[in-house]
């Protein structure tokens, strides 16, 4: 089986108002770097479960979101 790669990420913030802000294209270099690491360890996993190697469920829930 083909390894899937991630090769798309979105990365907002909701004020307090309701207004949305994207912060994808703007986040300072060293944030990028160190999402590139995760994003990597996320397709490690991915691999993982894809291989049958995992022992639960991968998350693909694209809802998510963490309030503050």
């Amino acid at each position: 089986m083909e390894k899937q790669e991630i090769k798309a990420f979105k990365l907002s913030v909701t004020w307090s108002d309701g207004k949305v802000e994207g912060l994808a294209f703007n986040l300072p270099e060293y944030l990028c770097e160190e999402l590139q690491v995760y994003f990597r360890e996320l397709e490690d996993l991915r691999e993982e479960h894809d291989n049958g190697m995992r022992d639960y469920e991968y998350n693909f829930d694209g809802k998510e979101e963490k309030k503050l």
